[in-house]
């Protein structure tokens, strides 16, 4: 196994694809429809306060505004890492968890939105039509996926898929062609593989089609996708960030952990049924991975007119740093909460 290999590589971003997939799949939607106004709620918070504290920390420390809104934006998705926790503890139908797999779809779409509209500034300066034409894209791909993608693969499995090897190609063209749709727009390719999860639930309503393609996921590919994000780590790289620009890593930290936490808090309090789920909305929706490295190493790549990248490499270690310590902490704090929450009811 090589950490630049191009066999890791290939098996990591089907194994991103797919862990997006499978959390996509698990939603219940009439259960998710009871939760609506909840995940709406929680979405637009978990979106907009992160959003806001590093956007406001980015200013504080030299950025200008289209630069400081990337470094928000950078915070204000996450990534459903402790989900495995949470299926094997069976809480996937908590209303908690409901609400904070509803706000992934509000965080993680809007900060791709984000990336798109500050790459274009950066580069030749702001426009109205690239922003109207990305919210016409958008317009169109979320139905398309959530409507076209369920039907197409109904249709393929009840002609083709009497053999379980013909299943599992369907679904992996019907992801595979939703992230490039979505990487067509502009967007990670996680956010169309998190739709067409959803999509495919919707049209075939049950697990016995999809059993094969997720014990291969869970096997080879999703194993492989956490692999190749350890490869990141680099202790070298890491301390030089760390004691070099110290209050980079502490400030983007503390806008992590407040906005998410806080976030959690105010949708507890503003819906009664969720209340004693803070810990667990806010540990679930702390970890940053996918999203989060796609956008900070697309905006150091990219360079204006001068020369210029719209994102240091100062603040990408600190990112990468963010990401190691939300990955760690996330799950096990999720974990911790889940089980307290069992308790009582055991």
């Amino acid at each position: 196994i090589e950490m630049d290999g191009e066999v890791i590589h290939f098996l990591s971003e089907l194994g991103k694809l797919l862990f997006m997939f499978f959390v996509g799949f698990e939603i219940n939607l009439s259960e998710f429809n009871k939760s609506r106004n909840r995940s709406m709620t929680f979405g637009a918070l978990t979106l907009g306060l992160p959003f806001v504290f590093g956007l406001l920390f980015a200013k504080a420390t030299g950025y200008g505004w289209n630069g400081a809104a990337l470094v928000g934006s950078i915070i204000a998705s996450h990534t459903l890492l402790a989900f495995p926790v949470l299926q094997k503890l069976g809480f996937l139908q908590h209303r908690a968890v409901l609400t904070t797999i509803g706000g992934t779809i509000f965080t993680d779409i809007a900060s791709m939105m984000v990336l798109a509209l500050t790459v274009s500034i950066h580069q030749t300066g702001f426009s109205v039509a690239f922003l109207l034409k990305e919210i016409v894209q958008l317009a169109i791909y979320v139905p398309l996926v959530l409507f076209g993608a369920g039907y197409v693969a109904r249709r393929a499995i009840a002609r083709y898929g009497d053999r379980p090897e013909t299943r599992v190609t369907i679904l992996l063209i019907v992801t595979a062609v939703c992230a490039e749709g979505a990487a067509f727009i502009q967007l990670e390719g996680i956010v169309g593989a998190f739709l067409a999860g959803i999509a495919v639930k919707r049209a075939l309503h049950t697990k016995r089609d999809v059993e094969q393609l997720e014990i291969t996921s869970q096997t080879i590919f999703i194993p492989a996708f956490f692999l190749a994000t350890g490869f990141l780590l680099n202790f070298k790289l890491l301390w030089e960030t760390v004691t070099g620009r110290p209050l980079i890593v502490i400030g983007l930290i503390a806008a992590l952990f407040a906005g998410k936490f806080l976030a959690a808090w105010i949708t507890c309090r503003v819906f009664p049924a969720l209340r004693g789920s803070t810990g667990l909305i806010g540990s679930l929706s702390l970890p940053q991975m996918a999203a989060t490295l796609a956008t900070a190493v697309v905006a150091n790549q990219t360079l204006n007119s001068r020369g210029e990248p719209l994102l240091d490499l100062g603040y990408v270690n600190a990112t990468l740093i963010v990401v190691i310590l939300s990955c760690i902490i996330g799950p096990i704090l999720t974990a911790y909460y889940a089980k307290r929450m069992r308790a009582p009811a055991e």
